[in-house]
């Protein structure tokens, strides 16, 4: 039985798999990934962007970019091969899409997003996945994600 290797991401990692870039990328590094399984890691800082809009008094993360976080991923999983087959973030598209998403509670700044990823199953080109997000604080959200990649 082979036994699975999971490896760490930096950012340069993500970048060169995924084409998201400032102010959307929403992964600061893969805590571990490795085939059909995901750990992403996102800090929530009060320099976010949207927190000037959502809301001044009372910062917090829309849920869209909860699962912007997740499909990011998500995507990076089905982006991950050998070295030399990294695809082109520049000629490779995304198609993302969450279903049954739900959200117990808040992200706010100082949070530590913390996003695992199972591949539930792939067909043609597709993938569904399983997606669950963290913090200290427990679950944040939890869903289904389908993901196809084109390139």
């Amino acid at each position: 039985m082979d036994q699975v290797v999971y490896q760490q991401y930096d950012i340069e990692a993500i970048t060169r798999r995924l084409p998201h870039r400032y102010p959307f990328l929403m992964v600061d590094r893969i805590l571990k990934a490795g085939p059909g399984y995901a750990l992403g890691m996102k800090n929530v800082t009060i320099n976010e962007p949207y927190f000037g809009g959502h809301f001044p008094e009372y910062p917090v993360m829309p849920g869209v970019l909860v699962t912007e976080f997740l499909l990011q991923t998500s995507a990076f999983m089905g982006a991950m091969s050998s070295e030399d087959e990294v695809p082109d973030p520049a000629n490779t598209r995304f198609f993302c899409v969450g279903f049954n998403m739900r959200f117990s509670k808040p992200v706010v700044p100082g949070d530590q997003l913390k996003g695992e990823v199972k591949l539930v199953r792939k067909l043609k080109g597709m993938s569904r996945v399983k997606a669950v997000v963290t913090t200290d604080e427990g679950q944040i959200a939890s869903g289904e994600l389908s993901i196809a990649i084109v390139n």
